[in-house]
């Protein structure tokens, strides 16, 4: 009788091992991954002849929009990890990267763009006037952006200074 409870135990392991289906698992294609977007258009203020602004244009030099990616952790705050993603801006002002956010993340975009534009802008010397002239802007604005979304993020350049301005950079 021993033999036989032995026999049935093992008989009974067999078949619960036999009946164990095997599932291979699935690879994790890079496909399956939602991007995360920035995008969005690069803006200034035109002005006019007699110094008054006339509209907005958007930059049509094209150019480069940089863009620091800090990773948020749960509460929200700054980790040490920051990666820069560069973005061309196309001849309509526009301009779109990819960021790399991870599953379940969220993180904070600083984008950057300097360019310059012809645009009037005052003069000095004996008596102040308004001649057109290219003009240096920087434009900035910061979004935060989780794992698969798209965000717009629009930029509107400030003036820095124009390249005839006794006291401009070079």
């Amino acid at each position: 009788m021993k033999k036989f409870g032995i026999f049935a135990a093992v008989a009974a392991m067999l078949m619960a091992f036999a009946s164990c289906e095997k599932v291979e698992p699935t690879a994790l294609e890079v496909e399956d991954l939602k991007a995360s977007t920035l995008k969005g258009y690069v803006y200034y203020t035109m002005i006019d002849s007699d110094g008054f602004e006339d509209g907005i244009a958007p930059v049509t030099t094209g150019g480069t929009v940089n863009i620091e990616v800090t990773e948020l952790d749960a509460e929200g705050k700054a980790t040490s990890n920051v990666v820069l993603v560069t973005a061309k801006l196309s001849q309509t002002g526009k301009y779109e990267a990819s960021i790399p956010v991870a599953v379940g993340k969220k993180a904070k975009c600083k984008a950057t763009c300097v360019f310059t534009a012809q645009n009037n802008d005052a003069q000095t010397g004996s008596s102040v006037s308004m001649v057109s002239t290219k003009v240096t802007y920087k434009a900035q604005t910061e979004v935060t952006i989780s794992y698969g979304e798209t965000v717009n993020g629009e930029l509107m350049g400030e003036k820095v200074g124009s390249f005839d301005a006794p006291n401009f950079f070079k």
